[in-house]
C-alpha cells in the first residue's frame, strides 16, 4: 500500500511537472503576442492626431510649403534668390505625389490629405512584407505573422504622420523584392520598374535595385539580370533626366547638402535605437535557420537587408539624418524575423529554462515600456483637441501682424515667410552654401512685429536649429517678451516699434510675460 501511494505521488508530481513545463513553453508566444496588440494600440494612437494642426514632426512644414508651392506654380524647386531661400532638397515624386489630393480637394488643415498618403503608404509596407512572408512560408500563420510583426516596430510610430517619400520610396523597394521572388518573367520586369521608381521618392534607395542585379547574376539569370538592370536605369535615372530638363535647379538643389556636416556619435546612436527594434532580435534567429545554399529566396532577403543597412550606414553620418534612414532595413527583414519567431518557439518546447529567459527579455524590454506608454496615453485622450485650440488662438494673435519665426509651422501663417526651415538654414550656413545677409538685416532694422523662437535651445546632432548669426540679429534688436506653449516671442527693443495691438494679442491668449529676460535659453 505504501509502494502504491509513492508511486500515484511520483506520477502526480510528473504530470504537474510536465504541465508547468508545458504552460512555460507557451510563455515567448504569449508575451509577443501581447507586445503587438499593444503595439498596434500606439500606432493607432497616433495616427488618432491626423486632424492635428501642428506638426506630426519636425520638417513637415518645411516639405508642406514646397507642396504648396508646386501646386500654385507647377514648379518644384525654386528660385533661391527669393524667400525663403532655401532648396527643395527631396526627390521630385515626393512633392508630386503629396499634392495630389490638394488639386482635388480643399482642406481647411492642408495637412491632412498628405498625412493620409503616409497612412496609405505604411499599410502598403506592411501588406508587402506579408506577401513575402506568405511566399516563403506558405502558411496561415506564417503569413499573419508578417502582418502583424511590422507593427512591433516602436521607431515608426513618431512618423506615421510625417510627410516624407520613406514609405512610398520602401512600398516600392519591397515590392520589387517580392516580385524577384516570382517565378514570372515578366516579375522580373516589373521589379526592374519599381526599384528603379524607389529612388524617385528617396535617391539612396539603391538596394532593391543593385540586389535584384547581384541576385539574378548569382542565379545565373544573365538575360533577366541584364533586363531587370535596364528597367531599373530606365525609371530610375531615365526619368531624374526628364525631371531635370523640366527643372534644371533640380541637382544642385537635391545635393545641396552634400559633403555635409559629419557626426559619428549621432549616426551610432540611431544606428543602437535600429538594431534594438524587436524585429532585429527575431531575425537573428531566422538566421541560423537559414539553409543558405538551398534557400535562395531568403538568401534575396537577408542580401537586400544587408546592402539597405550599408546604404543608411554610410549616408546617415550626416548630421541632418534621423532614424528613418533605417526603415527599408527594419520593414525588409520583417520576413527573417518571422523565421527567427518560428525558430524561437521551437526551442523553447524545448526548454523550459530558455522560455523562461526569453519571455522575461521580451517582458523587460519590450512589453513593460510599451504597457506604461499605453498608460499615459490613455491618461491623455484630449491633447490633440487641447492643442487644436491652443494653435487657433495663438493663429488668431498673429493674424494681421509681419512675424518672423524659427518654428517652422508658426512660419507658415506668414503667407510670405522668410525662413521655413531654420535647422537646414543653419546647416548650409555652417558648410557655406547659404547667405545670411537678406535675413537678418530685415530683423536688425525691426521689420517684423515679433520674432518667434522656441522657448529652450534645440539642437540636433551638434547643429543648432537657430544659426549663432542669426540669433546674434534677433537678440541685438528683440527682446524676450512671453512665452505660450513652448514658444517664446521677441518684441523689439525700440519701444517705439513694438506694435501694442501685438503685445495686446499676446496678453489676450495668456501669454506668460518673461520678468528676466537675460536669464531665457533660447
Amino acid at each position: 500500500m505504501h509502494n502504491f501511494t509513492s508511486v500515484h505521488s511520483f506520477e502526480k508530481s510528473k504530470h504537474g511537472f510536465q504541465l508547468a513545463s508545458k504552460v512555460i513553453s507557451y510563455a515567448v508566444p504569449c508575451v509577443l503576442i501581447l507586445v503587438v496588440l499593444v503595439s498596434i494600440t500606439l500606432l493607432v494612437h497616433e495616427c488618432l492626431f491626423l486632424f492635428q494642426l501642428d506638426e506630426a514632426g519636425y520638417g513637415d512644414s518645411y516639405i508642406l510649403y514646397d507642396v504648396l508651392h508646386f501646386q500654385k506654380t507647377g514648379i518644384i524647386y525654386r528660385d533661391l534668390a527669393q524667400p525663403p531661400y532655401l532648396p527643395a532638397q527631396y526627390s521630385p515624386l515626393v512633392y508630386i505625389f503629396y499634392s495630389l489630393p490638394g488639386r482635388l480637394i480643399i482642406s481647411e488643415n492642408p495637412f491632412v490629405a498628405p498625412r493620409l498618403i503616409t497612412i496609405t503608404a505604411v499599410l502598403l509596407c506592411i501588406g508587402i512584407v506579408a506577401s513575402i512572408v506568405w511566399k516563403l512560408i506558405p502558411s496561415r500563420l506564417a503569413w499573419v505573422c508578417g502582418m502583424l510583426l511590422p507593427f512591433s516596430i516602436r521607431s515608426v510610430w513618431d512618423w506615421v504622420l510625417q510627410i516624407r517619400g520613406d514609405f512610398l520610396g520602401i512600398s516600392l523597394s519591397l515590392l520589387a523584392i517580392r516580385l524577384l521572388l516570382s517565378d514570372s518573367r515578366w516579375a522580373v520586369l516589373l521589379a526592374g520598374v519599381c526599384a528603379g521608381l524607389a529612388t524617385q521618392f528617396k535617391i539612396t534607395f539603391i538596394a532593391a535595385a543593385v540586389t535584384g542585379t547581384l541576385w539574378l547574376c548569382a542565379e545565373r539569370r544573365w538575360k533577366d539580370a541584364a533586363a531587370f538592370a535596364a528597367l531599373v536605369t530606365v525609371s530610375s535615372a531615365g526619368l531624374y533626366l526628364l525631371y531635370f530638363l523640366r527643372e534644371p535647379r533640380m541637382i544642385s538643389q537635391m545635393f545641396a547638402l552634400f559633403p555635409g556636416v559629419r557626426n559619428v556619435t549621432g549616426n551610432l546612436s540611431l544606428m543602437d535605437q535600429a538594431v534594438s527594434e524587436l524585429v532585429i532580435l527575431l531575425a537573428l534567429f531566422g538566421m541560423a535557420s537559414i539553409e543558405w545554399r538551398t534557400w535562395p529566396r531568403e538568401t534575396l532577403i537577408v542580401l537586400f537587408v544587408t546592402i539597405s543597412f550599408a546604404v543608411a550606414a554610410l549616408t546617415d553620418m550626416q548630421a541632418g539624418g534621423n532614424i528613418n534612414y533605417y526603415f527599408e532595413v527594419l520593414f525588409g527583414v520583417t520576413p527573417i524575423a518571422v523565421l527567427g519567431a518560428f525558430r524561437l518557439m521551437d526551442l523553447t518546447r524545448r526548454s523550459a529554462m530558455l522560455s523562461v529567459v526569453l519571455a522575461g527579455v521580451l517582458v523587460i524590454h519590450f512589453l513593460i515600456p510599451r504597457s506604461l506608454q499605453l498608460y499615459q496615453w490613455i491618461g491623455a485622450r484630449n491633447e490633440m483637441a487641447l492643442g487644436n485650440a491652443e494653435f487657433r488662438k495663438l493663429e488668431h494673435a498673429l493674424e494681421g501682424h509681419r512675424i518672423f519665426s524659427t518654428v517652422p509651422r508658426l512660419a507658415l501663417l506668414d503667407p510670405e515667410p522668410q525662413v521655413v526651415e531654420p535647422y537646414l538654414l543653419s546647416y548650409l550656413h555652417r558648410i557655406g552654401k547659404v547667405e545670411l545677409a537678406p535675413i537678418v538685416e530685415p530683423i536688425r532694422r525691426n521689420a517684423y512685429d515679433v520674432v518667434i523662437t522656441y522657448e529652450k535651445l534645440h539642437t540636433w546632432r551638434g547643429v543648432s536649429h537657430i544659426d549663432p548669426t542669426l540669433r546674434s540679429a534677433i537678440a541685438s534688436s528683440y527682446q524676450p517678451h512671453c512665452t505660450f506653449q513652448g514658444f517664446l516671442f521677441h518684441l523689439p527693443t525700440n519701444v517705439e516699434r513694438a506694435n501694442s495691438a501685438m503685445v495686446q494679442g499676446l496678453g489676450n491668449i495668456g501669454c506668460v510675460p518673461v520678468t528676466q529676460p537675460g536669464e531665457t535659453h533660447w
